[in-house]
C-alpha cells in the first residue's frame, strides 16, 4: 500500500516524490513519496535494514554528501532548514556524534558554527546544562555514564534552537532508567509543539504521544503515513509479518528452570582492573553458572557486565579470585560483531573456512535460518548492523560450545530477528549448554531467562529468578531497571569530578596565561636553539632556563615538576656513559683505561654537554605540555595561523578516538583466540587485523562527520577560522609576544657565552 505522491503544501518542510536511494551500488529507497509537514511530530516504524535511517539522513539535507549516495527524484526543503543548526539531529551512538572533550565545549560548537557571540555562548551552555545535567561544564563527557551520554546529545541539539529535531533511535544503546528518561525528554518536546521525527523500535511507550506515523517497508518503499493510533491499529498484520511487533513477547512468566547441577563455570572473589583506571571493574565477584541454564546479565552501563563475561568466557585474567570452568568448548560474541569476523565472505565465516565450489547445503540453511539469504559472498563488514549481529551469533553457536557468552546479543534487532536469536540460545540451552548474555531488554528477560544476574558498580547486588527480580523495588533502581524519582540530575559517581588542582593551577600560572599558539611557537624555536650548545658553559644556564620555568612558573607543585623530569636523568647518565666511553679521545687529554673501555675526560666532557641539551629540549617540552590545553592549543592555532577549521577541527575529533582503537585491537585479539585463529607473529596479526580496524574507523570517521555537519559545521563556518565564533577565545596579546621574546632572548644569552 504505497503513499500516493500529492502536491507541495506551503506549509512543508520536506517534500520528497519518486526518491530513490542507493548505498555503495545497493538500493536502499524506492520510489518514496512523503511530505512532513510544519509542526508534525512523526513516528517512524520499519525492520531491521529498511532505510529508515537513510531517509531521516535525506529529509536533513545528510544525504547525498559525506556518505557517497545515488539520489534520484525531486527533494525539495524548507529553505529555513539551510541554516546552520536548523536540524538538530541525534543518533543512536552518542559517542560517535561527539567531536569536543569536554561537555560545555561540545554543546556550544553548534553555536559557534552559528557565530553566536561568546558572551551570548557561556549564557546559552549554562542554561542547558543545568536543565539537562545539572553539570560542571569542564567534565569530560568521555567519563559520562551511556544515559548521560544521550542526554548531552540532545543537549547539544537543542542548544542551536533547531527549527526541526531528528532522534535516530536515540535508545537503543541504553538501560531501561535511561530510555524512560530520554522518552520523558521526547515528551517535553513534543509538548513544546516541535517538529519532531523519532525513529524508534521501542515505539509501544511513543503511540500515544506522537500523533502521526510512517511506516517503512523491509524493501525501502513507503507503506503508509497518517495517524498513529489509527495506522497500527489497521497495520497489525504487518507489523507482525515484519517482524516489529511481537505478540508473545509481552512479560510473562519466567521459562521453567531446566539448569543442572553440574557447574558450566565459576567464580570466586574475582577483581579485575583495567590498565590507566584508578576504579575497579569487577570488586570481589563470585558467581557460579550451571549447565542448562539462560543467566541474563543486567543493570546500568558501565556496570561491570561485558567485564564479567570475558572473564566467565576465558578472555581476560582477573586481578584476584579464581576461575574453575568444566569445558574449553566456549562461544563468545562481542558487542562489537565485527570483532569476530575473520574471513572473506560471509559463507566462508559460517564455515569457518574458505569455502572452495558451491555453498554447502548446511551453510544455505544457517543463512536462510538467520536471514542472510542472499548474502553467502557479500563481505561480513558490508552487511547492515543487525545482519551483522546476526552473523556473529550465527558463527558463535555453530560448534554447539558448553558455554555460551553474548554481550547485547539482539542489539539493533527488531522483534522477529530478536526472537530467532533468542530461539537459537534457547536450543543450545535446552541441550544442555550454559547461556550467558548481557541486556537491557527486560521483555527479553521475562521470556527467556532462568536466572537473573543484577550489576552495579562492579558488583553484584542480586541474583534470581525474573519473578523475584520484579519484587525488589530496590534492587530494580539501582540497577537503573525502572526510573529513579531524582535521577535526571547527573550523580556523583556518574562522572569524572571537575578539574582537577593542578589544572586548575596551571591554566592560571604565568606560563599557563599565555595564548597555546604562540607559546608553541616560542617554545618550539627555544628547542631549536639548544642545537648550538657545544660548550658546557652554554649548556648549563640553557638546561636551566626551562626547568626554572616548570618548577616555579607552571603552577605545578616543585616536587611534581622534578618527578616529570626524574626519567630523563637516567637518559642524561646513559649520554655521559655513552660518549665517556666510546668518543674518540682528543689528543693531550687524560684517559683512563678501565676493563676494556677507554674513558677520556674530553669523551665525559661531550656527554655532559649532551646530556644537558637533552634536559634542555625536554624540559621545554614539558613546560609546554604541563601548561597547555590540547583544545585550546587546537583552537587557537585555528586563529592564529588559519588553519581551516575543517581540518583543525577533525583533528580534534580524532583525538577522542585514539584510545577506542586501542581497546578495539585489544578485542580483536580476544576475538580471534575464541576462533582459534590468533598469530603470535606480530607481523602477521597488523595484516589480520587491518581490515576491521579500518572498517571501524572508516564507520566512525563517516558518523562524526555526518554528526558534525549536521551541528552547522558546513560552508564558511568549517572553511575558514573568521567565519565562525569561539566559545572561548584566546586573543593574541602583548603579554604573549613579551613572553616569547624574553624566552628566545634568554635562550640566545644562554649561547653567547
Amino acid at each position: 500500500m504505497a503513499a500516493e505522491a500529492d502536491a507541495k503544501p506551503a506549509s512543508c518542510v520536506v517534500h520528497l516524490a519518486d526518491v530513490d536511494v542507493a548505498l555503495g551500488g545497493r538500493s536502499v529507497l524506492r520510489g518514496v513519496n512523503w511530505t512532513w509537514r510544519w509542526g508534525e511530530s512523526v513516528l517512524v516504524i520499519g525492520a531491521s535494514g529498511s532505510g529508515k535511517s537513510t531517509l531521516a539522513m535525506v529529509a536533513a539535507g545528510l544525504l547525498p554528501g559525506i556518505v557517497e549516495a545515488d539520489v534520484s527524484g525531486t527533494v525539495e526543503r524548507d529553505p529555513r532548514l539551510s541554516r546552520p543548526g536548523a536540524v538538530g539531529y541525534v543518533f543512536q551512538d552518542p559517542d560517535s556524534q561527539f567531536c569536543q572533550l569536554r561537555i560545555g565545549e561540545e554543546v556550544a560548537f553548534g553555536l559557534e558554527n552559528q557565530s553566536m557571540p561568546p558572551e551570548s555562548m557561556e549564557q546559552v551552555v549554562g542554561q542547558i546544562l543545568e536543565e539537562t545535567l545539572s553539570a560542571d561544564r569542564n567534565l569530560e563527557h568521555g567519563r559520562l555514564s551511556g544515559g548521560n551520554k544521550q542526554k548531552l546529545a540532545l543537549a547539544c541539539a537543542l542548544a542551536m534552537d533547531p527549527e526541526i529535531l531528528i532522534l535516530d533511535e536515540p535508545t537503543a544503546n541504553l538501560d531501561p532508567a535511561s530510555t524512560a528518561a530520554v522518552f520523558r525528554q521526547i515528551g517535553e518536546m513534543l509538548d513544546q509543539g516541535r517538529t519532531l521525527l523519532v525513529i524508534e523500535h521501542k515505539f509501544q511507550q511513543l503511540i500515544d504521544r506522537i500523533p502521526w506515523v510512517l511506516l517503512v517497508d523491509a524493501d525501502g518503499t513507503i507503506r503508509r503515513f497518517g495517524p498513529t493510533r489509527t495506522v497500527l491499529e489497521e497495520e497489525q498484520r504487518w507489523l507482525s509479518e515484519s517482524g516489529l511487533v511481537d505478540d508473545a513477547g509481552r512479560l510473562e512468566e519466567s521459562p521453567a528452570g531446566v539448569g543442572s547441577s553440574d557447574e558450566a563455570a565459576s567464580l570466586q572473589g574475582v577483581s579485575v582492573r583495567y590498565p590507566r583506571q584508578a576504579k575497579e571493574a569487577l570488586m570481589d565477584v563470585s558467581l557460579t553458572v550451571r549447565r542448562g541454564e539462560m543467566v541474563a546479565l543486567v543493570g546500568p552501563n558501565g556496570a561491570g557486565k561485558s567485564t564479567l563475561l570475558k572473564v566467565l568466557g576465558g578472555l581476560m585474567r582477573p586481578r584476584a579470585g579464581t576461575v574453575a570452568r568444566i569445558s574449553d568448548q566456549i562461544g563468545f560474541g562481542f558487542q562489537n560483531p565485527e570483532h569476530q569476523f575473520i574471513f572473506e565472505r560471509v559463507a566462508d565465516e559460517l564455515a569457518n573456512c574458505r569455502i572452495e565450489g558451491p555453498v554447502p547445503p548446511a551453510v544455505r540453511e544457517r543463512l536462510q535460518y538467520f536471514q542472510l539469504q542472499g548474502r553467502a559472498g557479500q563481505s561480513p563488514y558490508a552487511l547492515s548492523q543487525g545482519q551483522k549481529r546476526r552473523l556473529s551469533v550465527a558463527v558463535m553457536t555453530a560448534g554447539a560450545p558448553d558455554l555460551l557468552c553474548l554481550d547485547e546479543p539482539t542489539f539493533g534487532q527488531d522483534a522477529r530477528t530478536r526472537r530467532a536469536l533468542m530461539e537459537v540460545l534457547r536450543t543450545h540451552q535446552l541441550r544442555g549448554a550454559a547461556v550467558v548474555i548481557s541486556t537491557h531488554d527486560m521483555e527479553l528477560v521475562g521470556r527467556y531467562a532462568t536466572r537473573v544476574v543484577a550489576m552495579v558498580g562492579g558488583r553484584i547486588i542480586f541474583d534470581g529468578s525474573p519473578d523475584e527480580l520484579r519484587s525488589q523495588t530496590a534492587v530494580l533502581r539501582a540497577a537503573r531497571l525502572i526510573p529513579d524519582p531524582g535521577e535526571d540530575r547527573l550523580k556523583a559517581g556518574d562522572a569524572m569530578p571537575s578539574p582537577s588542582a593542578d589544572s586548575a593551577r596551571t591554566a592560571q600560572s604565568v606560563v599557563g596565561r599565555v595564548n597555546p599558539a604562540w607559546k608553541l611557537v616560542a617554545v618550539f624555536f627555544a628547542v631549536g636553539l639548544t642545537v648550538f650548545a657545544h660548550r658546557l658553559g652554554q649548556a648549563v644556564p640553557l638546561a636551566a632556563i626551562p626547568v626554572i620555568l616548570l618548577v616555579f612558573f607552571s603552577g605545578l607543585p616543585p616536587q611534581r615538576s622534578l618527578g616529570r623530569l626524574a626519567p630523563f636523568v637516567l637518559f642524561f647518565a646513559l649520554y655521559v656513559w655513552t660518549l665517556t666511553a666510546y668518543a674518540r679521545p682528543v689528543p693531550g687529554t687524560p684517559t683512563v683505561h678501565l676493563l676494556w673501555y677507554t674513558l677520556s675526560w674530553s669523551g665525559f666532557l661531550q656527554g655532559v654537554v649532551l646530556g644537558f641539551r637533552m634536559l634542555a629540549a625536554v624540559a621545554f617540552g614539558l613546560v609546554f605540555v604541563s601548561t597547555v590545553d590540547m583544545v585550546e592549543l587546537i583552537k587557537s592555532a585555528t586563529r592564529q595561523f588559519r588553519i581551516p577549521p575543517r581540518f583543525s577541527y577533525g583533528t580534534l575529533a580524532g583525538l577522542h578516538f585514539f584510545p577506542v582503537f586501542q581497546d578495539e585491537w585489544s578485542k580483536l585479539r580476544l576475538a580471534r583466540r575464541v576462533r582459534g585463529r590468533d598469530t603470535k607473529r606480530s607481523v602477521v596479526r597488523v595484516v589480520t587485523y587491518a581490515l576491521p580496524i579500518l572498517a571501524d574507523a572508516v564507520r566512525l570517521s563517516e558518523r562524526v562527520a555526518i554528526a558534525m555537519e549536521a551541528r552547522g559545521f558546513v560552508g564558511p563556518a568549517a572553511a575558514s577560522p573568521q567565519h565562525r565564533s569561539y566559545y572561548r577565545p584566546a586573543p593574541s596579546r602583548w603579554q604573549d609576544g613579551a613572553f616569547g621574546l624574553i624566552l628566545l632572548a634568554a635562550t640566545a644569552l644562554a649561547l653567547w657565552h
